[in-house]
């Protein structure tokens, strides 16, 4: 079931032989397919991964957190009085737990990692983000870099005046050196402490990213229904367009993924670590029903 890879090297998806090694594993074609996208476009999607009656449950299971936490989620609202994104609500959440830890999609990516795949963290979103075009390496970096990917459930139908999720198909395959930009910060701003150094390098970095995707990749939208799963590269320049009705709901949840040999790091470490090794290790394990789940942090708005 699972491909040959060495974690010292990159993402075999994206080595030359990829093509050829997906027509010739012993996987599914479904497994099949989703990878051969990953590799070419850098996004899939697979329909109808999850029970609609799951998907409403991870809604319920919201509105209670929200009941049981009424003075924290109303320090926690946004300029339109909307709460804002949510992360590791599987940590409370069975029914969003089961969504992270579906059988389907672990499988997908225990064969896109060449290693055993787990849940880092997730965010849970009531509404759109609206978010600007970006990248997800710099805040969930690995060495080597690349074993991470973003998956992504619907928990309702997704309507196309909520702002649904975009994506550059294509645009996994431009490079931005993040080292060059930390020593081009910290050559000409010597004043900075490191974190408002590490900020200006991401603000530079997304910057790059914004001018480069739309040169290297073809924008879609992704207007999914309850229960269809989309998943993306990690150097996928992917961001939430514009809601026409930023009241409207664009329930979802988006689990980070990983492989359990490799930890997780975020832009501090991205920009400036230069070691050979990966960086000390931030976070255990828990379990469950058989599947190990990074212990990341807790339940919190941001």
């Amino acid at each position: 079931m699972s491909v040959t890879s060495s974690l010292s090297k990159p993402l075999w998806i994206d080595e030359p032989d990829a093509m050829e090694r997906i027509a010739t594993a012993d996987v599914s074609d479904e497994i099949k397919q989703a990878t051969k996208d990953l590799a070419e476009k850098g996004f899939a999607i697979l329909p109808g991964v999850h029970d609609p009656a799951l998907c409403e449950q991870v809604i319920d299971d919201y509105y209670r957190y929200v009941e049981e936490n009424r003075a924290y989620v109303d320090e926690n609202l946004d300029t339109l009085g909307r709460e804002k994104r949510l992360v590791n609500f599987h940590l409370y959440s069975e029914a969003a737990m089961r969504i992270g830890n579906e059988n389907r999609i672990l499988n997908l990516l225990d064969f896109v990692f060449g290693s055993e795949a787990a849940v880092y963290t997730s965010l849970t979103f009531k509404y759109g983000t609206q978010q600007p075009v970006h990248r997800d390496t710099p805040h969930f970096a690995t060495w080597p870099d690349g074993y991470f990917v973003g998956v992504w459930t619907a928990l309702e139908d997704i309507s196309p005046d909520s702002g649904p999720i975009f994506y550059y198909e294509g645009g996994h395959n431009f490079s931005v050196d993040p080292a060059e930009i930390w020593k081009d910060v910290r050559t000409n701003h010597p004043e900075l402490t490191d974190q408002d150094a590490f900020n200006l390098a991401l603000d530079i970095y997304n910057g790059k990213v914004i001018d480069e995707a739309p040169k290297n990749g073809t924008y879609r939208e992704a207007p999914l229904k309850r229960g269809d799963v989309a998943i993306w590269h990690p150097q996928t320049p992917h961001g939430g367009s514009p809601a026409k009705d930023p009241m409207l709901s664009r329930w979802s949840i988006v689990c980070h993924c990983a492989p359990v040999d490799k930890q997780v790091h975020q832009h501090n470490s991205f920009f400036q670590y230069a070691g050979k090794e990966e960086p000390p290790a931030r976070y255990s394990f828990t379990t469950f029903e058989g599947r190990k789940v990074a212990a990341a942090g807790g339940v919190a708005f941001m």
